[in-house]
């Protein structure tokens, strides 16, 4: 394909920062290549994959079609499997989809980028398949314990095994009953305009890092209770732009884990569109 076009898919879309980041990429790479979002929920998910013409030649997905995406591609790569989970849909020059996830690697890049997590205690709030993928992203590195703060502990026990498995120390907790030794970094995958109920939160803002991969609306419920920190406060901007990369090199070369020519000008260019600064 001369000029492909790749695509966002979800529900809600319009908030999406894919276009910016993708979109900037291709010019940075002098790709004449495009890039749109595309308002699809679950229902519609296999009429509209099932559908797209040959000009489309991947797609980013969002949850709930992380997971709803892989009845209908067999070709599972990297961690799909383990996370029970696909950010990105690839079709092969000769026509073949197969998936990925990128997400687990943009959240370990960002940890990366703030100090990472070795030796320390991490409280991981959420349990679904966002927080499945920070949950491999921890196992790349060497965290002290990760402690998976959820509302229902039963609904928390595929995340709770995935962590075992995975060679982490993993607990699980309930909002209203957290540890009392605090962690070094809160982590949370709740939507952006959750503040959940929990006094203890507020007690270890003070002490803690937190990343939440909330963007819109920030700040986020929980990065105002962080306000009054010292410590790191990061958005999920900067995630967003490191699996973007990641789709952006399985887009162009067909790996995720195989750097782009220039690839410093192009994150850079990335980072910009969506007014990340170094």
């Amino acid at each position: 394909m001369s000029s492909p076009r790749f695509e966002v898919w979800g529900a809600p879309i319009r908030h999406s920062k894919s276009p910016a980041l993708h979109k900037a990429a291709y010019a940075a790479l002098n790709l004449d290549w495009d890039y749109r979002a595309s308002h699809v929920d679950s229902e519609e998910l296999a009429r509209h994959f099932h559908t797209l013409g040959p000009e489309v030649g991947g797609l980013s997905l969002t949850m709930p079609l992380k997971e709803g995406i892989l009845e209908l591609v067999s070709d599972h790569r990297g961690p799909v499997d383990l996370l029970h989970a696909a950010n990105t849909a690839v079709r092969d020059a000769d026509g073949v989809w197969w998936l990925d996830n990128t997400d687990w690697w943009g959240a370990w890049k960002t940890l990366e980028q703030f100090g990472g997590i070795d030796g320390q205690r991490v409280w991981l709030l959420g349990a679904g398949a966002t927080a499945r993928a920070v949950l491999y992203a921890l196992a790349q590195g060497a965290p002290e314990s990760v402690t998976l703060v959820v509302r229902s502990a039963e609904r928390a026990q595929v995340t709770a095994v995935l962590g075992s498995t995975l060679g982490l120390h993993t607990e699980v907790a309930l909002f209203d009953d957290l540890p009392d030794e605090a962690p070094h970094w809160v982590l949370s995958t709740l939507p952006g305009g959750v503040i959940p109920e929990a006094e203890g939160l507020e007690r270890v803002s003070h002490s803690a890092h937190l990343f939440d991969i909330a963007y819109d609306p920030w700040p986020s419920g929980l990065a105002q209770l962080w306000s009054g920190s010292d410590h790191h406060v990061v958005s999920g901007l900067p995630m967003l732009a490191y699996q973007a990369l990641g789709q952006v090199r399985t887009f162009v070369g067909g790996s995720s884990t195989q750097p782009l020519a220039g690839e410093t000008e192009v994150f850079q260019a990335m980072r910009k569109a969506v007014g990340l600064h170094d």
